[in-house]
């Protein structure tokens, strides 16, 4: 599947399809690197740690005719500098379907405990410096958060989960909600943290700051 030492760094081999060529994707501490160029003359993608501006993850299903016949695993992670780097395999008819699967998992896994931390943390820090932050449209602040425009008290705000995404909407006016996918909005990961712990400490007390993790 790959090797994993014990300080979170992962060396692993991924063949975006069958007809391709093995690739070699290196996550630790430090860096994210993956050999995704095909000319010589073009340089693998590359990110340092405080590179980083975010993360997205997903699987996508790949439709035939009359039904979906394989899926495609997706991790894409972008640059302050706006560079990108697309991780993806595909599993047809559910061949290696098991063996991708933990493969996904890993790579999440390593990117999670290593660079999306930081992410997390750097979102933490200016809601802390600020009393508030905006991700993904969504603004946290002390008091609460606000969805499309529309101020939610944190005794009124609703967390629900679904396969892929979840949802913030008011209690007391469902109407007023906003849904985030994995797969298709950036840095989802982070609201979802962020909403958790505000929740977790608005049960308490009006959360002034949170912990970073």
């Amino acid at each position: 599947m790959g090797a994993l030492d014990a300080d979170n760094m992962l060396e692993i081999e991924i063949r975006p399809n069958l007809l391709d060529r093995d690739r070699k994707l290196v996550i630790s501490q430090d860096i994210v690197t993956y050999e995704d160029s095909n000319w010589k003359d073009i340089p693998n993608t590359t990110f340092n740690k405080d590179e980083i501006e975010g993360l997205r993850f997903g699987v996508e299903p790949i439709q035939g005719y009359v039904f979906t016949i394989g899926c495609r695993y997706c991790v894409d992670i972008k640059g302050f500098d706006g560079s990108l780097m697309k991780i993806r395999f595909t599993s047809l008819y559910g061949i290696r379907n098991k063996k991708l699967y933990e493969k996904y998992m890993s790579i999440l896994n390593v990117l999670f405990s290593t660079h999306q931390e930081d992410i997390i943390n750097r979102h933490i820090e200016s809601f802390n410096r600020n009393s508030l932050v905006e991700i993904l449209g969504t603004t946290f602040k002390t008091e609460g958060v606000t969805l499309n425009g529309n101020n939610i008290l944190y005794d009124d705000l609703g967390f629900k989960e679904y396969k892929g995404s979840y949802a913030l909407f008011s209690k007391s006016n469902p109407k007023i909600y906003k849904v985030y996918s994995y797969l298709k909005d950036w840095n989802s990961a982070v609201v979802y943290s962020i909403s958790k712990q505000l929740l977790l400490a608005s049960a308490v007390t009006s959360p002034t700051t949170i912990s970073a993790r």
